[in-house]
């Protein structure tokens, strides 16, 4: 069970569907869903992630995500 709980698309509230819709594409993930509790950390999060996403190279960045999700212990 997760310690946090996710808002799903349908009991958003009206701002955060609009991320979820916008900048998500209608598929939010569990982070995001989790994020949602404060709509301009996820908004600043989001950012962040693309960010990133840009100034590496798809490898490396897909490494760097799953070499970290490893420290983490983080099966997910």
């Amino acid at each position: 069970m997760a310690r946090i709980s996710l808002i799903e698309p349908r009991n958003a509230s009206t701002e955060v569907q609009q991320i979820y819709e916008h900048r998500l594409r209608g598929k939010p993930g569990n982070v995001h869903k989790a994020m949602a509790h404060v709509p301009p950390a996820l908004t600043a999060f989001l950012a962040f992630y693309a960010s990133v996403g840009k100034t590496i190279p798809p490898r490396l960045y897909e490494l760097v995500y799953i070499h970290v999700s490893t420290l983490n212990r983080c099966n997910y």
